[in-house]
């Protein structure tokens, strides 16, 4: 068990790649990687984030769920926890947070059969949701 744990610790820091692992027990709880838009708004004295860090966020937390596993509500969570960081109030409607979902889902190396169930599960019968996913995936390049 003590192994499993290890290479669990050792597998999310090398996913987190320029992310750093958090320096409190209580933020590690609530979110076990600072994000690169924190780090860059920490190191220039500036807290403003731009959409794109939004959703740079969003695609890493989805393709280090997606490498880690888990469950559905805990990935739920941790974007609303992302967009709340971001000044997002309601992610569930935010065209951008699927773009990211959708370029994660590139950068974790889904296949397109993955992706349209994910779309399923994601978009939740909304086309415009199921088209941001998609655009995400298709305009990644990493």
């Amino acid at each position: 068990m003590r192994t499993l744990v290890l290479l669990l610790v050792t597998f999310f820091a090398m996913l987190a790649g320029g992310c750093s692992i958090s320096e409190s027990i209580s933020k590690s709880v609530s979110s076990p990687f600072e994000w690169s838009s924190d780090s860059s708004a920490s190191s220039s004295g500036s807290s403003s984030r731009t959409r794109a860090d939004y959703i740079n966020d969003v695609r890493d937390y989805t393709q280090a769920y997606v490498k880690s596993g888990g469950d559905f509500d805990t990935f739920t969570q941790g974007l609303g926890q992302i967009a709340a960081r971001h000044g997002v109030s309601n992610w569930e409607s935010d065209s951008d947070t699927y773009t990211g979902i959708g370029q994660g889902l590139k950068k974790a190396g889904m296949t397109p059969m993955q992706l349209d169930v994910w779309k399923t599960n994601m978009a939740k019968g909304d086309p415009s949701k199921a088209a941001a996913i998609q655009k995400g995936y298709d305009s990644y390049r990493p």
